[in-house]
C-alpha cells in the first residue's frame, strides 16, 4: 500500500507568511534604471534594487492596498481544516527606523498557534510613486537590512498592481529567495500568491482589499487559513 502523505504544519510558516509582505546598498542602479539579468521586475522598477535613493522615498505607508499607519493593530484567526489553531496579532510600532537611510515604517506580527508564540518584525518604506518596499526583518526567515551584507530590497506591494504582474520579495544572502505573482484582481481586490519565503518553499495565497490591506492568507502546502477578524478600518 502507498504510504500517507502528511500535510506540513502550521507553525513557522504561518508567521512567515501573515508578517505584513518585502540605503547606502552596493551597487549603482537605482530604482526605474535597468534591471540587471537575474532580477524580477514590473513598471520600470529595478526589483530587488540594490541602490533606492532616499530622496526618492516619502515619510509613512499610505498605499491603499498596504496602509500601515502607525498605531494601527490587526487581528487574524488561523484556522486548520476548520478548526481554530492560533491567532495572529500584527502592530505598526509608531516611532521609525532608519534602514539605509529611509525611515523604515516598521511592523510587528506575533503569531501563536497552540502554546508555542513567535515574533516577527519587518521595515517597509514607500517611494514617491507609491511602491512600498521591504528594506529588512526580523525573525522567522532570519535578520537582514538593505544595504548590510549584499541584501537588496525587494517590492511588498506596487502602487498599481496588475495581473500578471511579478516581483522578488527581498534578496539576502543565505535566506530563501521570495516572489510574489499577482494572479486575481478587481477594483476592490488583489490576490497574490507568494512562494519561497521558507525554507520548505512552501507556496501561500493572499487577498488584499482596497483601504483595508491584508485580508486573508491560505498556505496552498500545509492547507491552514488565516483570515483577518479586526483592523482600523472596522
Amino acid at each position: 500500500m502507498p504510504r500517507a502523505v502528511r500535510r506540513p504544519r502550521a507553525g513557522a510558516g504561518v508567521l512567515a507568511a501573515l508578517a505584513l509582505g518585502v540605503p547606502a546598498l552596493a551597487g549603482c542602479a537605482g530604482i526605474g534604471q535597468p534591471a540587471p539579468y537575474d532580477s524580477v521586475g514590473i513598471n520600470g522598477l529595478v526589483i530587488p534594487t540594490p541602490s533606492p535613493d532616499p530622496e526618492d522615498f516619502v515619510g509613512g505607508v499610505d498605499n491603499p492596498w498596504l496602509p500601515l499607519e502607525p498605531g494601527a493593530t490587526w487581528s487574524y484567526e488561523v484556522t486548520d481544516e476548520g478548526r481554530e489553531i492560533g491567532a495572529v496579532e500584527t502592530e505598526v510600532l509608531e516611532d521609525p527606523s532608519v534602514v539605509a537611510g529611509l525611515g523604515a515604517t516598521v511592523v510587528r506580527t506575533t503569531t501563536r498557534i497552540g502554546r508555542d508564540a513567535a515574533e516577527e518584525t519587518r521595515f517597509y518604506a514607500q517611494d514617491e510613486d507609491g511602491n512600498v518596499w521591504l528594506v529588512g526583518a526580523d525573525g522567522a526567515v532570519g535578520s537582514w537590512r538593505a544595504g548590510e551584507d549584499g541584501a537588496e530590497a525587494g517590492l511588498a506591494m506596487p502602487a498599481d498592481p496588475r495581473l500578471g504582474d511579478g516581483w522578488l520579495a527581498y534578496a539576502a544572502p543565505g535566506l530563501p529567495r521570495a516572489s510574489t505573482t499577482v494572479e486575481d484582481q478587481s477594483r476592490q481586490m488583489v490576490q497574490t500568491r507568494e512562494a519561497g519565503r521558507n525554507e520548505a518553499d512552501t507556496a501561500t495565497r493572499n487577498v488584499y482589499e482596497s483601504g483595508v490591506g491584508l485580508v486573508s492568507v491560505e498556505d496552498l502546502d500545509a492547507g491552514w487559513v488565516a483570515r483577518r477578524v479586526s483592523g482600523p478600518a472596522d
